[in-house]
């Protein structure tokens, strides 16, 4: 929904001196500052039927962009050309694509895939500005050429569900924005210690753990929001964090949880699943099991399985696990981390899925397939350790790139380089993205976007946009647009600055 044009949106002079696109394409030309205007009777017009993807992204670009009727311009059309329409999976693909618009109104976005196309349309978007003249929306300049491509496949944003609700109107506004910053992956963290929202039909108690009956997650909303998120070239990842952080499993599957529930009730982090009974791996099965049904076939090819922050006090507070583990010869409570973490993973391949999880399961010692992947968080200096491993990497250091840490400013995410201290191109080649991530201690449906943004579009830049593409202050102006972007198509950014303003309209 478009805020009225008398709205002002960009805060300072100086940002009109760069070019205001985000994040930095690899390779941009604008011919001038003449700027020439889009007709009344503007479309997207494609010389096949590419399918659904590409066909209803043009429709909301379209509405996005909305001429006024009666404006006149020389730019009537945008002819978009792809040329594998197929509906390949979205992280890793070529979402390479040429934008061309001339000065004689030519229009033109070619892409090898469908997602090349939709980061083609949004790209056009950029050089779009309403002009005070409310009849008008201009090109910023008489002629764009830009051919651009990701450095990463995997560029993803972190939500959390479990520390407070988000509605799934609130989830879809989420999507809704991560094309703005060329974002491809929404990391959905549904379950944690504090709640169990993610209705599973062959564990229907597990719900007993939400906050309450309305605050659920139906198969109807995850096949929607997976369905939603894909048609904006969105890949919906799901996280159900086990064994540790398992408290919100106890309303629903007591029975399945380790005994320290007198020792560790003052923080309910610390509770964890039992790893020694054959009930907790069936437990587990139902429930990624009815997540993967619940997908559909546009479905993620991944599960996160978590598998960090394992309090293993709670383990040898339970006389059970200890008895387990001397029958086993088990003299350390990583190789019990290790046993669970062998037996879940082969539940995530036995669903034809590959498993992520965080960085604790190798430095723990656990042994993992090389097919599998580590998220790192503690520490940006651990991405080196498991990429010599040879082990992929998704890079979301707490230290640069989580969004509930206050000082970690749009600059200092923006300073972050995945591949920073790798000694390998081998290294390097292992490091398949990254994501900043909002945990949801301090979050829900009131503040999620001003927490998100502007700071997410730094992380959005650092894994689309070449390793080179580093300069602050271009970033800086670039960003203020950015920002008066996201404010005129409703979502509510934060200032970039502490005081400016917006004096023109960036559709």
């Amino acid at each position: 929904m478009l805020f009225l044009a008398s709205l002002l949106l960009c805060q300072v002079a100086a940002a009109t001196q760069q070019p205001p696109i985000w994040p930095m394409p690899s390779s941009l030309n604008l011919a001038d500052s003449n700027q020439v205007s889009l007709d009344a009777a503007f479309k997207f017009t494609s010389a096949a039927d590419y399918g659904s993807v590409v066909n209803n992204a043009m429709e909301r670009y379209l509405t996005l962009i909305a001429p006024p009727s009666g404006s006149t311009g020389n730019v009537k059309s945008c002819s978009v050309a792809v040329t594998n329409s197929e509906a390949v999976p979205i992280i890793g693909a070529d979402e390479s694509y040429t934008l061309n618009v001339g000065t004689d109104g030519a229009c033109t976005i070619s892409s090898a895939t469908v997602w090349g196309a939709l980061r083609g349309m949004e790209s056009f978007t950029h050089f779009l500005v309403r002009n005070s003249d409310p009849a008008r929306v201009d090109l910023v300049s008489s002629a764009v050429s830009v051919s651009d491509a990701p450095r990463f496949g995997h560029r993803g944003m972190l939500i959390d569900t479990a520390r407070h609700y988000l509605s799934v109107s609130t989830i879809q506004h989420v999507i809704d924005a991560l094309p703005l910053s060329k974002f491809n992956v929404l990391h959905w963290h549904a379950v944690d210690a504090e709640s169990f929202p993610v209705e599973t039909p062959s564990e229907p108690t597990m719900t007993n753990g939400a906050f309450s009956p309305s605050m659920i997650y139906t198969p109807d909303d995850i096949l929607m929001l997976t369905e939603y998120a894909y048609d904006r070239g969105v890949e919906i990842i799901f996280e159900i964090d086990v064994p540790g952080h398992a408290a919100g499993w106890t309303k629903g599957k007591p029975e399945i949880m380790a005994d320290c529930f007198v020792k560790y009730s003052y923080n309910i982090n610390d509770f964890a699943l039992d790893p020694t009974i054959d009930e907790t791996y069936t437990t587990l099965q139902n429930v990624l099991g009815d997540i993967v049904a619940a997908s559909g076939p546009l479905g993620s090819s991944h599960l996160h399985i978590g598998g960090d922050e394992v309090v293993t006090g709670c383990w040898a507070n339970d006389s059970s696990i200890v008895a387990f583990m001397q029958e086993q010869g088990y003299t350390s409570y990583y190789q019990l981390l290790d046993y669970f973490v062998q037996r879940a993973d082969g539940i995530v391949a036995g669903l034809n899925r590959t498993a992520i999880h965080w960085e604790e399961v190798f430095t723990d010692g656990c042994t993992v397939s090389h097919d599998n992947l580590f998220q790192v968080w503690t520490d940006s200096s651990v991405v080196s350790k498991i990429t010599a491993a040879n082990y992929k990497v998704i890079a979301s250091p707490s230290n640069y790139w989580y969004l509930n840490i206050a000082t970690n400013t749009w600059e200092v995410i923006y300073s972050y380089n995945p591949t920073d201290g790798l000694s390998s191109q081998e290294q390097k080649d292992l490091v398949i993205g990254g994501e900043v991530a909002l945990w949801g201690e301090q979050v829900d449906d009131q503040n999620i976007i001003s927490s998100l943004y502007p700071r997410a579009c730094a992380g959005g830049e650092r894994l689309w946009s070449a390793e080179s593409v580093t300069d602050t202050d271009s970033a800086e102006d670039r960003l203020i647009i950015q920002r008066c972007r996201l404010l005129n198509r409703g979502f509510s950014s934060a200032p970039v600055l502490p005081a400016g303003y917006c004096d023109t309209v960036p559709v």
